[in-house]
């Protein structure tokens, strides 16, 4: 990691009907979800919406917040991540904010940065090549809320 560029980047985790929406990345040739770079002076979850409307249509709602009450001197209180960690992705490293959420609908629109997009549930993740990271955290966002 030393030397390497480091980008920050976004991560959309979207749960629906006990799926959660994978594409299958162009450039990258993975399965991954849906975000992308955070543009300057933009917030996380200012790019993670932005991201995913872009790649997908879909309107992203938050999850996760934090727990504690917006103070006087905060101009805007942000979501919490779900997960975050550093990647290499070829010629620089990401260091991406992953946030759960969930859409209010299931259609989909593909972009051209994907070659496909897909719900997936818990009995399809074998299917896929999905890296460990990925998988771990769908498991997790299913597990964490079963009833969406």
């Amino acid at each position: 990691m030393e030397g390497s560029k480091i980008h920050s980047t976004v991560g959309a985790v979207i749960v629906k009907n006990q799926k959660v929406l994978l594409m299958h990345h162009k450039k990258l040739d993975k399965w991954l979800f849906p975000g992308g770079h955070i543009d300057s002076n933009e917030t996380s979850d200012v790019a993670v919406v932005r991201e995913v409307k872009e790649e997908t249509g879909l309107d992203f709602e938050f999850l996760e917040f934090s727990k504690l009450d917006q103070a006087p001197e905060e101009i805007k209180k942000l979501a919490l991540p779900f997960h975050s960690n550093v990647h290499n992705v070829g010629d620089h490293d990401h260091q991406c904010y992953y946030f759960l959420g969930t859409t209010n609908s299931m259609e989909f629109v593909q972009n051209k940065e994907s070659k496909e997009l897909k719900w997936v549930g818990k009995d399809e993740l074998d299917e896929l090549d999905i890296i460990l990271s990925i998988k771990n955290m769908i498991l997790l966002a299913l597990d964490k809320y079963p009833f969406l």
